[in-house]
């Protein structure tokens, strides 16, 4: 749930842009610069949540537009006999077992199924208990969006690939891409995907921020 800009030469987003009233986003996530459908006159430019294959005018989301938050966790130490999770409500779709031994039992409780001995590290997104989601483009209508390159840091991003299967471990230069979800991604679905950014400092256990600068 949390977003940090680390430096940007104008120190500025552009802020005047219309918001998708359907869109579901946190800040640090992808959005996309797309023209209204509806209204008079239409045609204006609106913010949507980034997809896979996007191109064009893409930009870091810097508003709330949820009811839950969410956060990720990076290579977290599980040991052998050990079948509960740091944290409970795991996202459906973001575990990450990088031995392949480890699988989720219950999303809701974070408790795990292991098969085999040994140790493991896993990823995943939780949602924040206790934490309600906020609406901060509810006044204006407005989304604000950093379109600049700059480098900026998110806990919001992705820990599988789209197959569900592949563990993302991201590194210092890797490419960014948009995912299906409007996350930064590493893995290129597309030939053609636009790279939206690079790593500057990959997340840890220590550290679950995903570091880049965007392009």
């Amino acid at each position: 749930m949390a977003f940090k800009l680390l430096y940007e030469n104008t120190a500025s987003p552009q802020g005047d842009f219309l918001v998708d009233p359907n869109m579901v986003a946190e800040a640090g996530m992808l959005g996309v610069v797309s023209g209204t459908t509806t209204g008079s006159p239409t045609g204006l430019p609106m913010v949507v949540v980034g997809f896979s294959g996007v191109s064009g005018l893409v930009g870091i989301i810097d508003e709330n537009k949820t009811t839950q938050f969410l956060a990720t966790v990076s290579n977290e130490n599980v040991v052998s006999g050990n079948t509960t999770l740091a944290h409970a409500n795991i996202v459906n779709g973001t575990f990450a077992s990088i031995s392949g031994t480890n699988s989720i039992l219950s999303a809701t409780n974070g408790t795990l199924t292991q098969s085999g001995m040994g140790g493991d590290y896993v990823n995943y997104s939780y949602v924040i208990p206790g934490k309600a989601g906020d609406d901060t483009t509810l006044g204006s209508g407005k989304c604000t969006l950093w379109i600049q390159a700059g480098e900026f840091a998110t806990d919001i991003y992705e820990t599988l690939a789209a197959n569900g299967t592949t563990v993302l471990a991201y590194a210092v230069n890797d490419a960014l891409y948009v995912s299906g979800n409007g996350k930064l991604t590493k893995h290129l679905m597309y030939a053609s995907a636009q790279v939206v950014g690079r790593v500057t400092k990959a997340p840890s256990a220590a550290n679950p921020f995903l570091h880049f600068y965007k392009i």
